[in-house]
């Protein structure tokens, strides 16, 4: 048998003959109470993780601002390159009912135009100073810079774009006549 198998096998009386092992310093033995606690323990504070739903925001807020922007810019784009009319339009051949036509037209492509640049307005400037707010509100000033940043930029580049005073008009123009 090998030596292994051998010593493993111990009687209940080699057991019992064993006394403990000698304790370190700091430590109790097995099945007693401390009289005193050698050392004093203090929890340790945990931050708390943020809130999702926070994070939720923020990440809605981006994806519109960085999806919507471009999206409603290019509507905007897209209203103006459909101002033309249709030249098989029938009823673009009577002397009498081609101005009604073309006045029809035109009042649609205006109100297509209006409302793309509403919406793109409302995607570059309003969404950065909804996030901006709410981060300023929940005091989470990396958001806040992020946010703040991107109303700039989208600012900036829009009224590079145009100048404030055509914007203005054309927006007091679609909503009020």
């Amino acid at each position: 048998m090998s030596p292994k198998k051998r010593k493993s096998r111990r009687t209940r009386q080699d057991r019992a003959r064993t006394t403990p092992a000698p304790t370190e310093a700091g430590r109790v033995a097995p099945g007693t109470t401390p009289d005193k606690r050698p050392l004093k323990r203090t929890p340790a504070v945990i931050a708390s993780p943020p809130d999702r739903r926070v994070t939720a925001l923020w990440v809605l807020l981006w994806i519109l601002w960085a999806l919507g922007t471009p999206m409603a810019l290019a509507a905007l784009l897209f209203a103006g390159l459909d101002t033309g009319v249709d030249p098989m339009d029938p009823r673009l051949e009577d002397p009498q009912t081609a101005q009604e036509v073309i006045a029809e037209h035109t009042d649609r492509t205006m109100r297509a135009i209006g409302n793309a640049l509403i919406w793109l307005l409302v995607f570059a400037w309003g969404v950065p100073a909804l996030g901006t707010v709410c981060a300023l509100a929940l005091r989470r000033r990396m958001a806040a810079i992020a946010f703040g940043v991107a109303l700039a930029l989208s600012v900036t580049l829009l009224l590079l774009v145009a100048p404030p005073n055509e914007l203005w008009d054309a927006v007091i123009a679609h909503l009020f006549g």
